[in-house]
């Protein structure tokens, strides 16, 4: 359980900790405008091959189609048991196994994580990733080297959010069926404690909670960051690019409109 104080100093630590980290990329970007790319999602499509059309592509559109009902219902539970019609949330072992595999498959989210490793990298000023490859497996490794260890080499307060509330060791257990409910306890215990990167033997009940939000809110806030950033552009405002994909690189124009909030471009 979590009381409704704890759960807005959550929610207002993620979100300060975003205005951090997306300055932090827009000082630091290593190309003229790669920030803009990042909030843009500029991305390249390999799937267009007609010298007709132009691969280079903005917004993404269909991805967040793909998506809506996986965000949709992820925020339907977080306004159906976090609401705090009472001082504070009810735990119950049916709320906890969906909360388990709500864990996991953000953590599994290649859009999530896609996301992170832009940030990241502009933080590290490294040319923007139009086209972030994340791997089947070894995800562990992908979130500590381009993501997590980047944060903390720039000493950025994200890092530390995340570092409380992603362990590869939990997604495994989760995934895996690698844990059960304590007995005698307000308990989760891991089947598969035991190893370098599993030295979780059991967590209550109420330090999975604040684990689950921190990774909830770190999905859901970076959205809202990103439209946030997008109220400080100028309406109509150019902005020149270059756009570097598997040696092609392309010199563009991004704009963006205040009136539809989203952005178009096009090649020069």
């Amino acid at each position: 359980m979590i009381t409704k104080e704890r759960f807005h100093e959550i929610r207002k630590e993620i979100q300060q900790a975003y205005v951090e980290v997306f300055e932090y990329a827009r000082i630091n970007e290593k190309n003229k405008n790669d920030y803009i790319q990042f909030l843009a999602r500029v991305f390249y499509d390999e799937t267009i091959t007609n010298p007709r059309f132009t691969p280079w592509q903005v917004e993404r559109d269909l991805e967040r189609i793909l998506d809506h009902d996986r965000v949709e219902f992820v925020l339907q539970y977080l306004n159906e048991q976090y609401n705090f019609k009472d001082s504070q949330s009810t735990d119950t072992k049916y709320t906890l196994s969906i909360e388990l595999m709500i864990y996991s498959h953000l953590w599994e989210s290649q859009h999530h994580l896609s996301n992170l490793k832009k940030l990241a990298d502009l933080c590290d000023s490294k040319p923007y990733d139009c086209a972030v490859k994340i791997p089947i497996d070894s995800k562990f490794k992908f979130v500590k080297n381009y993501i997590r260890d980047v944060l903390k080499k720039h000493n950025l307060k994200i890092y530390n959010i995340i570092n409380d509330c992603y362990r590869s060791q939990f997604r495994n257990a989760f995934a895996h069926s690698l844990y059960h409910f304590s007995i005698n306890g307000d308990f989760i215990v891991f089947e598969n404690y035991g190893g370098e990167n599993a030295i979780v033997q059991r967590i209550s009940f109420d330090e999975w909670t604040e684990i689950f939000l921190k990774t909830v809110l770190t999905h859901h806030i970076f959205t809202e960051q990103l439209e946030n950033a997008k109220l400080s552009l100028v309406h109509g405002q150019e902005y020149e690019t270059t756009m570097h994909y598997n040696g092609n690189n392309s010199k563009g124009v991004i704009v963006y409109d205040s009136v539809k909030g989203n952005f178009y471009a096009a090649i020069k």
